[in-house]
């Protein structure tokens, strides 16, 4: 793993896109959700748990995100986290980046001091 990533369990889930479950559209959505389907859209949240079965054709801005599933598009956020199954077609910007042995990305990555002036999330506190 690059970098060390403590285990963030804090807060519960929100919402759950189950398998099995496929959308066509943008999704905005607050707290932590976790998508085990499909969307084909762009998500924009607050912390997004992407399962083994989930899959996201479209860019995502959030502030903290665990792929452990697909992304076929950018990512911008504050924090990334990608699993040994995870899978990512796109170009990431982030701050701090974490990637186990085994993640597959093709894209390029900004991270650290030169994602500073490209990662804005706003902040709904």
């Amino acid at each position: 793993m690059i970098g060390g990533k403590k285990n963030n369990s804090s807060g519960e889930i929100r919402s759950i896109l189950g398998e099995g479950l496929r959308i066509n559209g943008n999704i905005v959505a607050e707290g932590k959700v976790r998508i085990d389907g499909e969307i084909v859209g762009d998500v924009k949240g607050d912390y997004i748990i992407l399962g083994e079965s989930g899959r996201i054709k479209g860019n995502v801005l959030t502030n903290e995100i665990v792929v452990m599933g697909s992304i076929e598009g950018n990512i911008q956020s504050e924090e990334v986290e990608i699993k040994s199954s995870g899978k990512i077609q796109g170009d990431i910007v982030t701050k701090k980046l974490f990637v186990e042995l085994g993640a597959s990305i093709e894209g390029h990555v900004k991270t650290g001091d030169f994602s500073s002036k490209e990662v804005q999330i706003e902040n709904k506190e």
